[in-house]
């Protein structure tokens, strides 16, 4: 089978290509989704090269731009769907990667902390699939500081670290989450105090 691949989205049979393209279609509701999250990925990878090419700390202006969502989406969920626990903040982050196509297995341990592990994702791959071409730590930290503001914003005594990371060498990428005062517990949280980050000043011409 002959297939269309294009940078930063996923394989697509061409004879499907072909089809929606000469009847005005959409094309299938699975390729739609999956192009979707693919596509934010590498916005975020050229968004962050871009800045590197202009001057700026790419990374820093990645990580700012996913914080400010995580906080914003997270804040909205807290207030929507009254998720304040640990686990509600476990969860939101699984679905979030299940709406992004990323392979993710859970583990609560003995300590009541609860473990993550994302075994493949549409731009670094695994489990047999090919990721996106120069995906690497730079856009992968950024969007695991969107994952943790999310996770401040619902409840800021949880904290979500990672352990292990693919991007830098490791066989799986790991997060914990964890009580950031074991006594506080999921009791009451107030104010999110979002982390600041400064993308410096603007490069002289």
């Amino acid at each position: 089978m002959k297939w269309l691949q294009v940078y930063g989205l996923p394989r697509l049979p061409l004879f499907l290509a072909r089809w929606a393209m000469k009847l005005g279609l959409p094309g299938p509701t699975w390729y739609k989704w999956k192009a979707a999250s693919a596509g934010t990925g590498v916005i975020l990878d050229e968004m962050i090269r871009a800045a590197d090419d202009l001057g700026y700390d790419g990374q820093k202006v990645g990580k700012l731009a996913m914080s400010r969502i995580g906080e914003k989406q997270g804040s909205d969920l807290r207030e929507q769907l009254d998720v304040t626990t640990m686990k509600d903040a476990v969860d939101v982050v699984m679905l979030a990667n299940r709406f992004f196509d990323i392979e993710i297995t859970l583990t609560e341990t003995k300590d009541g902390e609860y473990v993550i592990n994302a075994d493949r994702c549409p731009w670094f791959g695994g489990m047999g699939h090919d990721g996106v071409p120069g995906w690497d730590v730079k856009p992968c930290a950024a969007f695991s500081t969107y994952e943790k503001a999310m996770v401040e914003a619902i409840n800021p005594n949880v904290k979500l670290s990672y352990t292990e990371k693919r991007t830098t060498g490791g066989h799986t990428c790991r997060g914990v989450y964890q009580y950031r005062d074991q006594e506080l517990d999921d009791g009451p949280a107030e104010g999110v105090q979002p982390e600041m980050v400064s993308i410096g000043r603007k490069p002289k011409k």
